[in-house]
């Protein structure tokens, strides 16, 4: 009896510190909604795009010169094709989420290729 109490409370305690991690940071007038102000979404994109590229970079680094090349000419391909879609999308001063989709498929993301197939279960490139 003592020992499921003493598992139950560590377990409550547990729970307790660990639920702030699921809790959701932004306010409701901060989160992404749509349809948004082109300017808006140009510039979530904008920073997107800089977290990217800084990522990217660092794993860059760690490949030899002729890979990095190429990993590089793969996302300038990708992030030309996201700018396309960006362009497209903020033409009439607004994006609507159908928009906002296009752009990210067209940079590959969720696509099942590329970086992100180690988070389906797929295996690490």
């Amino acid at each position: 009896m003592r020992s499921k109490l003493i598992v139950s409370a560590v377990t409550l305690m547990a729970l307790a510190v660990a639920a702030p991690a699921f809790a959701d940071d932004k306010a409701p007038d901060q989160r992404t909604s749509f349809p948004m102000p082109a300017a808006t979404f140009k510039q979530h994109i904008d920073t997107k795009e800089a977290k990217m590229r800084e990522h990217a970079e660092k794993r860059f680094a760690q490949l030899p010169a002729d890979q990095a090349k190429e990993a590089r000419a793969k996302l300038d391909a990708k992030i030309a094709a996201m700018n396309a879609e960006v362009a497209k999308a903020v033409a009439d001063g607004t994006v609507t989420k159908d928009e906002a989709r296009a752009v990210w498929a067209a940079g590959g993301h969720g696509k099942g290729g590329g970086v992100c197939d180690h988070h389906r279960g797929g295996e690490k490139k």
